[in-house]
């Protein structure tokens, strides 16, 4: 039962307070507590009781003419300190002012005369009683929801803090990210740098010193040991050269930027001559290394270096795995793929639709470690021996990849170790080598030119000494004049005093680049109604769409940096045939 607080009936006379004590004990019970009074003093001072006892007033029923205190003034001060108890006036004496202002100053409920009738008295406390827990019940919901409001207050605070602290930490991961996003393009940035210097400051010394043999050679005749020096340089300027290609060819296929050219690779050959180069070092361990096959050559779509790369990774590996005094067995025959398996088992990267396919076994009797079978091909996976990197299967694996092909290994310590790479067989044989042209061994340019008696001025522009000796031996004298210069300004220069009919332009050079120097040149023969010269890129960067963007520019065509004697001559036929119409060119 709802706790509905004391009723306080006050009245002088005794008679009316015992007789309303009576009438609403029987009428509402002995749950309800009555009090009663005999002054509005004593009605304070039982006010106070309560109070301090945590106690609370529901009903006051007071007399008006009362001595002492009146009821009207009573029930004002009750009401100051009782805002919600229900006050009630009952008397036979009353003025209108006095009402009045109980009205409007204590909140009046009810006003009943004396002698006053049992049934109104309780209808007026049952309804007074119904108004203060009704009452009562909206100050408590009314308290409820202002905890609640304060509580969605707290919780909204800590909602927006959440979201400040939640904005700032985007602020602060965005601006990290953005940290990142910078460090990650100077990183390549940094790459790039680092493969222009690769390009222009490794490979071109290094494709001047691998060629200077074979030019020392054209010049005389050598003693063994000189030959024996010049077969170490050369063989150490072309590993040098294929570790520089190497790494830059990683880089891209990684990066998802490599453009595959395909060429016929005879395979059995550069096996043998990566077996033959590694044979000292097999032979420190009394290994011998075997070589088969089914028929001579065998032919693969494939690039040179990358498989070379390959192979020479396979057998130095397997011949560090072998046992001392064993055998490294190197098979290669040719098969034809089972197209029914490798739909579901080939990747996008070595689907090709040749099934004829040259498979090279590597085997050896040594055992790859349990640790590695698993991460054979990872990245940086290593068994742990001095100076391994981890990156020379992952790397073997990847160029195989990239040509179409797979490589993939088999080992157990009864069997021993095999891998097995199977690329593309070649539906074509090698081009054959460039004819040489006439007892004087020129090249069809150079016999066209002098048929028609005409020698064409040629300038090279580079900043590399010794490639400009090498291109000096590439371009013979008897059909060309021969002039460099070591940057665009000094090309310029030599341009204004002399129009070349051929310009050959190295890209990156310092004082003036090959870019600015092609605009000054094209500007001035421009202006000075000069014939145009024939101007070719000579770059390092030889990809399809770098040589695009060099023809935009306004070059006339593009020789890789570095390039062999036979793309020299190549280049040099198309130059004459632009320049000049009237040669005749002989087969």
């Amino acid at each position: 039962m709802v706790d509905s607080g004391i009723i306080l009936c006050v009245d002088d006379d005794t008679t009316v307070l015992i007789a309303l004590r009576t009438l609403l004990t029987h009428a509402m019970g002995h749950d309800l507590a009555i009090e009663i009074a005999e002054s509005g003093a004593e009605a304070l001072e039982l006010l106070t009781d309560l109070e301090q006892q945590g106690q609370h007033l529901s009903i006051v029923i007071s007399d008006f003419i009362m001595p002492g205190m009146r009821g009207d003034e009573l029930l004002i001060q009750l009401h100051h300190r009782s805002p919600k108890t229900i006050t009630i006036m009952l008397t036979g004496q009353s003025d209108f002012e006095g009402v009045k202002k109980v009205i409007n100053q204590a909140n009046l409920y009810r006003f009943l005369e004396k002698p006053f009738n049992h049934d109104d008295i309780i209808l007026t406390v049952k309804s007074a009683i119904l108004a203060y827990e009704h009452e009562r019940t909206l100050c408590e919901q009314n308290q409820q929801l202002r905890e609640l409001n304060n509580e969605l207050g707290l919780m909204l605070s800590k909602v927006q803090e959440s979201e400040r602290l939640l904005e700032q930490r985007v602020i602060q991961r965005t601006h990290e990210l953005d940290e990142k996003n910078q460090a990650l393009q100077q990183a390549l940035q940094s790459l790039e740098d680092v493969e222009r210097i690769a390009r222009h400051d490794l490979k071109t010394p290094l494709v001047s010193i691998a060629a200077a043999p074979s030019l020392l050679r054209a010049a005389r005749q050598l003693s063994a040991h000189e030959e024996d020096i010049l077969n170490m340089i050369e063989s150490a300027s072309n590993r040098a050269l294929s570790m520089v290609n190497l790494s830059l060819d990683l880089f891209r296929m990684e990066s998802g930027s490599y453009v595959f050219r395909p060429a016929v690779v005879d395979l059995l050959s550069l096996a043998n001559s990566v077996a033959m180069g590694l044979r000292a070092q097999a032979m420190s361990k009394l290994v011998t290394i075997q070589v088969t096959h089914d028929s001579a050559p065998i032919y693969v779509e494939a690039d040179d270096s990358l498989c070379y790369s390959i192979l020479g990774n396979l057998i130095k590996n397997a011949i560090e795995a072998a046992p001392e005094q064993s055998t490294v067995q190197i098979s290669l025959h040719n098969f034809v793929r089972d197209t029914s398996l490798s739909s579901s088992l080939d990747s996008p990267l070595n689907s090709s639709p040749n099934n004829e396919q040259v498979q090279l076994r590597i085997h050896n009797q040594g055992a790859v470690p349990l640790a590695l079978r698993e991460k054979f091909f990872a990245k940086y996976a290593t068994s742990g021996k001095s100076g391994g990197t981890g990156l020379g299967t992952y790397s073997s694996h990847l160029l195989a990849s990239v040509q179409g092909g797979t490589l993939t290994m088999q080992t157990s310590d009864d069997e021993g170790t095999t891998l097995c790479l199977s690329l593309p067989r070649s539906q074509m044989l090698p081009m054959p080598e460039p004819k040489k042209l006439g007892v004087s061994g020129l090249c069809a340019a150079t016999q066209a030119a002098l048929l028609v008696g005409t020698q064409h001025y040629i300038l090279l522009v580079d900043d590399d000494d010794f490639n400009q000796m090498v291109m000096g031996e590439y371009i013979p004298e008897t059909a060309f004049v021969f002039d460099t210069a070591i940057n665009g300004r000094v090309a310029l220069e030599k341009v204004m005093a002399r129009r070349p009919d051929i310009i050959i332009m190295d890209l990156d050079m310092p004082i003036m680049g090959g870019m600015e120097a092609l605009t000054h040149i094209r500007q001035y023969q421009d202006q000075t109604a000069q014939v145009a010269s024939y101007i070719i890129a000579y770059s390092g960067n030889d990809d399809a769409q770098s040589f695009a963007s060099y023809l935009q520019a306004g070059f006339d065509a593009c020789l890789s940096k570095p390039s062999s004697r036979e793309e020299v001559e190549t280049m040099l036929r198309l130059a004459c045939k632009a320049l000049s119409n009237e040669i005749k060119w002989t087969d």
